[in-house]
């Protein structure tokens, strides 16, 4: 029986958590803030395994990569990621705090507590009781 695919944030969550990929990491855990390597892959020295290890993983729990069977694609993996993060409403690019060139890139998000997101998209919150 197969197993039920997690939402990205929580996945994300557990990524973070695990502390397996260097790079992602909490930079505020109170706030949620945290920061994901972003290296380009045109970039000297550029390696699959040490930098697109997240990318990798979510097309592998998405189902999209089979490690051994499919060719590893992360140029595809990284936009797949990418679009996917730019489509949830409870996670946003903290833009100003990014530094998307360099051999150390890396692009920062906050993940919004339900009031933030209420607020974000015009509406009021009402704490459930």
């Amino acid at each position: 029986m197969p197993i039920d695919r997690q939402r990205m944030r929580p996945w994300l969550e557990e990524q973070i958590n695990s502390g397996k990929i260097q790079g992602l990491i909490w930079v505020n855990k109170e706030e949620k803030i945290f920061q994901i390597p972003w290296i380009h892959a045109a970039r000297h020295g550029w390696e699959l395994d040490k930098d697109a290890p997240l990318f990798m993983n979510w097309a592998i729990h998405t189902g999209k990569y089979h490690p051994g069977v499919d060719k590893p694609d992360p140029k595809t993996w990284k936009a797949n990621f990418r679009c996917a993060m730019n489509s949830l409403p409870d996670i946003e690019e903290v833009k100003d705090k990014s530094m998307k060139s360099g051999s150390n890139a890396f692009r920062m998000y906050r993940m919004l507590s339900p009031s933030e997101r209420a607020a974000k998209k015009g509406i009021a919150f009402t704490s459930p009781v």
